[in-house]
């Protein structure tokens, strides 16, 4: 990361992922605690757990099974006539070996709502994790396996089995138990969705005479690297491709088919496009699809009602003093926020009312709790949030008092209702993150034999019959795609597409005609499962009166050759009154040929180009014509399609096609103000290797950019706006004479085009200057002088001779140079940078600060002076690290060691990354974006570096926090303690 000691002198470690084996150095003599300090804590029988549930008012907790019926369920689903399937991990956390878990058949004999009658259908599993009926058998995910488990006598057991899949986890030397694959679903389109988990995978097809008895022969031609993606399985042909995905325990599509996932502290996300759509326009760079959408954001808060592990608490303990490894959680705090969500699903029942319906439910499996989220749409109508109702604010849906209560998964069912799966352990944490002198007093199997399954329903809910949907005709099956309740329409769908009876036809086109929103959703899914869609369908849905069914619609037009009667209405959804219509629209244009492409998408871009996601979605549709929609555009634009027109200069240069270039050009040069247009396309020829070619494009604006950047009496703005051009000018005289203007905004830009001109006397001009930089243009300086080791050494030699302070650089730079490629810079480094201050002694000469009485607004002073470059707070700032507020409750001791020893423990969110590119430059930042086509990465001051993946030489973890070390140069004792009490004050 390029930043100064002025730059990010303050990040108290918030842990934003919360998993587990992720360490900073353990002290080799770790302190140890007494058994009396580790008191156990008592089960509490089945039919008592009722009495220690809170639960949202209007709502009731049903016991639908519990041990022996059903021991450590993590996952379920049910068959067409409601026998339920579970996943018992009797195996957890340890036991993987002695495969242990195994698969448990449950039935309501009775239909009282009890499932009574429990038999063990497949056993010998090792840390099972996923479950889902099909085919007449079950679908099993088991690490390393996708394994197909059939009863083919009806005795409930099963006596077939097949290793289908097999690679998950094959990447990882020891899988992590809470990284493990999961959450099977059902999809619109009639596929078997999964979540990877974090351990990722090369994942193989089994052949046909695979064996289990011995190791299967794999397919290496069929292997698909899972890493960070989800995967979607047919169940027909039993082939797997891979989505967006990524998440760790949780995947859940809304009964609109937009999906949703979770992490440990990143409790709801979704997916703003389909894998599918990437990569169509090889010249567009897009954004990561996975976005958290939870207002109150990733680890948000949360109201347990039950007491702290005492475990939990000495640890926390530990880790804020240093004296054990580990992620400091919370800003100090052992609980009241996210640590295991776990199990996300939206609901899509019946039972609770139409309000529900689209909500989510994540469990919180370390507070013993079940957190709710109301799903709507956001400002732009594109993105969504997911909010706490207004009368769940400082309460949680579910909460119980008993530690033991351990909600890991969901599940929509027959009756309506939700049901939620209870792990009931008295220990729920990742082995590998508990200190072994705490580990060795807790029993990490104690509930291993025990579990229950809970139906969450309005008071007074009593269960409908168990449906036999087996028996149901094609018939009856496409009306209940009609459904009221997701289950019967998921489940019919799912029988209509394994019968593939096209009988269905006549009944499918009645029910897109007369059919509720979602059932018409289904029924033209579940016609292309069939291979019964026609154009016809598509054109008349396009015109229905809901959007979801038109966006639909557009989706499913994608699969047809293009037809007058579908391409022919796509002018006229440009002008839908649904952002969600117009936004798919955009997408499917990528990969559907459409006349009158151009004036469709500068129209959807005029509409609504002020959305981000809008703008990528055009962007990946432009495989050409771009130039004609910027000429269309750029006339006047309105201030919100500035950043477009800038994306698009940028990938019309990316592409350097002479003709769009030339009519981007001629509407440059209309423009009021050229110069940001003109920068963007320059720096777009360059990303496409064509940069020789800038200067003849815009010979004529480049010189009107000279003009005005050296006008003093010019608006510092257009001066910095025309600075970048000169880069492409063959002289860097200019250049070098603009470090020394008076405005930082004009020399931040000269100092970015000379790095861009590699101009050779960058490193003496930039250090002689450096005394007179602002802090923001110092730590610029540094980073672009860090970019190529002739710079980092002159960089170096300035330290030594005092020109520069040390500690202009931070613990990540430092370590970059002690490590640095270039055995001159390496060598010049441990000379100069030998003797920097002990840490700790640093701590230790002003822990008085942590006693004395601050003055919060001499604190803001140092924040403004030092701070506001990485950190919002009061409204004010840039959010590299976590906002102040976020931070408030860890403690003055906790809080004065991640000021001044911020390397004590490093957190992935915050560990810089070296990006050697192919020209020969760097970048060191934090890696904000990871897409397939780019990464980005972010500095300080909210500066983001897109880079493609194609220009990528290397890109390295640096293993060391971005945090500066040497915030104490400068500063008393006082300063810090006014500094620490405006941040416990921040807002």
């Amino acid at each position: 990361m390029h930043l100064l000691r002025q730059t990010i002198p303050i990040v108290v470690v918030v842990v934003l992922s919360a998993t587990a084996c992720l360490f900073a150095a353990t002290p080799t003599s770790e302190p140890t605690v007494k058994p009396e300090d580790l008191p156990r804590v008592p089960p509490t029988p089945a039919p008592d757990a009722l009495k220690k549930f809170s639960i949202r008012p209007g709502f009731e907790a049903q016991l639908v099974a519990a041990e022996p019926e059903v021991i450590d369920p993590i996952a379920l689903c049910f068959d067409e006539d409601a026998r339920m399937y579970v996943v018992e991990m009797r195996d957890y956390s340890e036991r993987r070996e002695e495969r242990l878990g195994r698969i448990r058949m449950l039935e309501d004999t009775d239909g009282d709502g009890r499932y009574e009658k429990s038999t063990v259908f497949l056993e010998n599993l090792a840390w099972p994790t996923a479950v889902f009926y099909c085919n007449g058998g079950v679908l099993i995910g088991a690490t390393p396996d996708i394994i197909f488990a059939k009863d083919t006598n009806g005795d409930g057991v099963a006596d077939e089995k097949k290793t289908l899949f097999t690679g998950f986890g094959a990447t990882q030397e020891k899988l992590n138990v809470q990284g493990l694959f999961n959450n099977f679903i059902w999809g619109l389109d009639n596929r078997i969705h999964g979540c990877s988990g974090t351990n990722g995978g090369l994942v193989q097809r089994v052949p046909a005479n695979g064996s289990p008895a011995a190791p299967p022969r794999v397919l290496p031609s069929e292997s698909l690297d899972v890493r960070g993606k989800g995967f979607v399985v047919d169940p027909r042909t039993w082939t797997m491709t891979t989505e967006n995905g990524g998440g760790q325990y949780g995947l859940s599509f809304n009964h609109l088919g937009q999906l949703f996932t979770c992490s440990n502290s990143v409790h709801i996300e979704s997916f703003m496009y389909d894998a599918h759509y990437a990569g169509r326009n090889p010249h567009a760079t897009l954004p990561d699809p996975r976005l958290c959408i939870a207002v109150d954001g990733p680890a948000a808060e949360v109201f347990r009602t039950s007491p702290e592990e005492p475990w939990r608490v000495i640890r926390t303990r530990w880790r804020v003093a240093g004296l054990v490894g580990g992620p400091v959680e919370g800003g100090g705090r052992s609980a009241g926020y996210f640590t295991g969500a776990t199990g996300v699903t939206i609901y899509k029942g019946d039972a609770f009312g139409p309000d529900y319906v689209g909500d989510a439910f994540i469990g919180d499996a370390g507070g013993n709790l079940v957190h709710h989220k109301k799903v709507k749409p956001g400002p732009d109508g594109i993105e969504l949030l997911a909010e706490r109702p207004a009368d769940e604010k400082n309460i949680e849906f579910l909460s119980s008092s008993d530690n033991w209560f351990r909600p890991v998964d969901f599940a929509n069912t027959p009756d309506g209702s939700l049901f939620v799966c209870d792990m009931y352990r008295e220990t729920i944490e990742h082995p590998w993150s508990i200190p072994p002198s705490i580990k060795k007093y807790l029993d990490l199997n104690s509930g291993n034999d025990r579990g229950r399954i809970w139906r969450f329903a309005p008071q007074g809910f009593k269960p409908r019959k168990p449906p036999k949907l087996s028996k149901a005709t094609t018939a009856e099956l496409v009306r209940l795609l009609d459904h009221p309740n997701g289950w019967h329409r998921e489940t019919a769908a799912r029988l209509l597409f394994e019968r593939q009876d096209k009988a269905a036809f006549d009944e499918l086109v009645g029910l897109i005609a007369v059919g509720s929103p979602l059932g018409t959703i289904h029924a033209l899914h579940a016609m292309d499962g069939l291979g019964l869609l026609k154009a016809e369908d598509i054109a008349v849905s396009l015109d229905h009166p809901d959007a979801a069914v038109r966006e639909h619609a557009l989706k499913l037009s994608e699969k047809l050759e293009p037809a007058r009667a579908v391409v022919g209405r796509f002018a006229a959804l440009a002008e839908d009154p649904s952002p969600r219509v117009r936004y798919q629209l955009a997408w499917t244009m990528s990969v559907v040929d459409v006349p009158q492409r151009t004036q469709i998408l500068a129209r959807l871009a005029q509409r609504d180009g002020g959305s981000r996601w809008m703008r990528t979605g055009i962007l990946n549709a432009l495989t050409n014509g771009a130039g004609d929609v910027f000429a269309a555009l750029a006339k006047d634009p309105k201030p919100e399609l500035v950043p477009f027109l800038e994306q698009l200069a940028e990938m019309i240069g990316a592409k350097h096609d002479e003709n769009e270039v030339k009519v981007v050009v001629a509407a440059i040069k209309s423009n009021p103000k050229p110069f940001t247009l003109a920068r963007a396309l320059a720096d777009g020829a360059t990303r496409g290797g064509a940069q020789d070619r800038v200067k003849d494009w815009l010979g004529g604006v480049i010189e009107q950019a000279a003009t005005v950047a050296q006008d003093a009496s010019a608006k510092p703005a257009d001066r910095a706006a025309a600075v970048p051009l000169l880069a492409y000018a063959g002289n860097t005289d200019r250049l070098l004479a603009l470090l020394a203007d008076r405005s930082p905004s004009v020399q931040l830009a000269a100092l970015n085009a000379l790095d861009r001109a590699d101009a050779p006397q960058l490193a003496s001009d930039v250090i002689s200057h450096f005394g007179k930089f602002s802090p923001r243009v110092q730590s610029e300086a540094v980073a672009v002088l860090l970019k190529r080791p002739a710079r980092a050494k002159a960089l170096l030699e300035a330290v030594r001779d005092k020109r520069i302070a040390p500690n202009a650089l931070n613990s990540t730079q430092v370590a970059l140079l002690h490590n640095h490629r270039d055995p001159a810079v390496k060598k010049l480094a441990k000379e100069v940078l030998a003797a920097l201050a002990s840490r700790d002694a640093v701590v230790e000469s002003f822990k008085s600060a942590t006693s004395m009485t601050g003055e919060p607004a001499r604190g803001k002073l140092v924040y403004q002076k030092l701070c506001v470059s990485c950190h919002r707070a009061d409204g004010a700032g840039h959010a590299l690290g976590p906002d102040f507020v976020t931070v408030r409750n860890s403690g003055r001791e906790k809080l004065l060691l991640s000021i001044l020893d911020p390397n004590r423990e490093v957190q992935p969110n915050f560990i810089g990354y070296l990006v050697e590119t192919k020209d020969g430059s760097s970048v060191l930042g934090v890696l904000a974006s990871d897409t397939p086509t780019a990464i980005t990465i972010r500095e300080a001051y909210g500066k983001e570096t897109v880079i493609p993946r194609a220009a990528i030489r290397r890109m390295t973890s640096q293993g060391k926090s971005i945090m500066p070390e040497g915030l104490e140069q400068g500063l008393k004792a006082q300063d810090v303690a006014d500094l620490m009490t405006f941040v416990e004050q921040a807002k």
